[in-house]
């Protein structure tokens, strides 16, 4: 048992305490205000106040941890043991900065709160954050931070019991489009037509031509294909499916067409499901309810599970969004240019609200490597994009926690841009599980 005791409990130290202890390590702790019993305690333990209450192993809290309605866009920095890590500050007997606010301000996404320096889709990009700026976006620094605090606890106290989380493995699969030429109607496919000959693609012309003449299957209708390679490896992915009405950023094929129907049903049968909710519904209200109604009808079955189309979230409001729809897990915390911990963990935590100071019932389940971010926005090579995600991996392996990639159909249709791409994929699957 790990006894912490701080002068006033409050729900950011409480929540901390949890993601620490209880989800990215498993211990058993507990938090008291008790000091006078915090001094008879024989257990291993430490203090965390304001300022400096035992000889006992404790932390100077930064303020933030005590007023609730501080929020840090950008905290301090040190090197300790080679490990950077946030808010610096005064200790006893343990590594001198605060380890509850650092990962607080990480896990909570504090820096997103205040920023308004956005992409044009309005996202949070990585290279405007400080975990990348800083080196550590593509480590699990929460895991990180925890253990340095823990094993300097293990030290003073050799009795000191804590495992790592079991690791596992979700692929994920984006469906934006069932097809790339088919159920279109018929001025979507004109001015595709249209398009591809202006630029001289004939290889797109008669391609498209051959699939709606039924010649040739579509080529992002390879569901088979992406089954099978999981099947491979043991695996059964996510598929996440967009449901909204076509609109300009959301240029899906119509979920009321007949085959578009069959293959939700179908894969429904032996794969999780979840609602990959449109870009239009960050601006208008109730949208995602309609299209996580349309889709559950279309199952024939519950979904509690999301992501967000272009990865666009708006902290907290998207998360309080999701909340009141109903859903139970979102895995949209990536971010779109860059693989890594966005959060600064490897392991589902519950989301955590900054402005009411409140952990909901939602569970963030942390994406660390998509297609496009090895491919699209770093154009690297297959090399280096393998070379990128197994870093991930091993970091996930080495700590515990759940593994989440996420690609979509078309990048594995080996088709166009995505030419020769399944190998990244299928090299990464068999890294992920061996």
């Amino acid at each position: 048992m790990l006894v912490i005791y701080t002068p006033k409990i409050n729900s950011r130290i409480e929540y901390v305490a949890e993601v620490c202890f209880k989800h990215v390590f498993k211990l058993d702790y507990q938090i008291t205000e008790d000091l006078r019993e915090f001094e008879k305690t024989l257990e291993p333990c430490f203090w965390y106040a304001s300022s400096k209450v035992s000889e006992k192993p404790g932390i100077i809290c930064d303020p933030m941890m005590i007023d609730t309605k501080l929020i840090i866009n950008s905290p301090g920095r040190t090197m300790i043991d080679g490990n950077m890590v946030l808010f610096p500050t005064e200790t006893v007997k343990l590594p001198n900065f605060d380890v509850f606010a650092a990962s607080l301000w990480h896990v909570a996404r504090m820096e997103e709160y205040n920023h308004n320096s956005k992409d044009i889709f309005k996202r949070f990009s990585s290279d405007i954050s400080i975990t990348r700026k800083i080196g550590i976006l593509n480590k699990p620094m929460v895991n990180i931070w925890t253990e340095m605090l823990l094993n300097s606890l293990k030290n003073l106290y050799p009795d000191l019991e804590f495992e790592k989380p079991a690791y596992k493995f979700i692929p994920t699969i984006d469906i934006d489009s069932f097809f790339m030429y088919r159920g279109k109607g018929f001025f979507r496919s004109f001015a595709g037509f249209t398009r591809d000959l202006f630029k001289k693609d004939y290889h797109a012309v008669k391609t498209r031509f051959r699939v709606l003449t039924r010649k040739q299957k579509d080529p992002w209708n390879c569901f088979d294909n992406i089954n099978k390679l999981h099947k491979e490896q043991g695996l059964s992915p996510y598929y996440f499916f967009l449901m909204a009405k076509l609109w300009k950023l959301d240029r899906n094929i119509s979920p009321s067409k007949r085959s578009v129907k069959y293959l939700i049903r179908d894969l429904v049968k032996s794969h999780t499901i979840g609602i990959h909710n449109s870009y239009r519904g960050n601006f208008k209200k109730n949208v995602w309810s309609k299209e996580l109604k349309l889709l559950e009808k279309t199952a024939r079955s519950e979904v509690f599970s999301s992501r967000q189309h272009y990865l666009l979230v708006k902290f907290p409001y998207t998360f309080r969004d999701l909340v009141k729809i109903g859903i139970k897990r979102d895995f949209s915390l990536v971010f779109y240019d860059m693989p890594g911990f966005r959060m600064g963990v490897s392991v589902p935590i519950p989301f955590f609200d900054l402005l009411e100071n409140k952990k909901t019932d939602l569970w963030l389940y942390p994406t660390m490597i998509t297609d496009k971010n090895l491919h699209k926005y770093q154009s690297l090579s297959k090399e280096e994009a393998i070379s990128q995600a197994v870093e991930i991996i091993n970091y996930t392996k080495q700590y515990g926690g759940t593994l989440v990639t996420l690609w979509h159909n078309e990048s594995l249709s080996d088709y166009g841009v995505w030419q020769d791409q399944n190998e990244v994929y299928k090299e990464i699957l068999k890294e992920a599980v061996g």
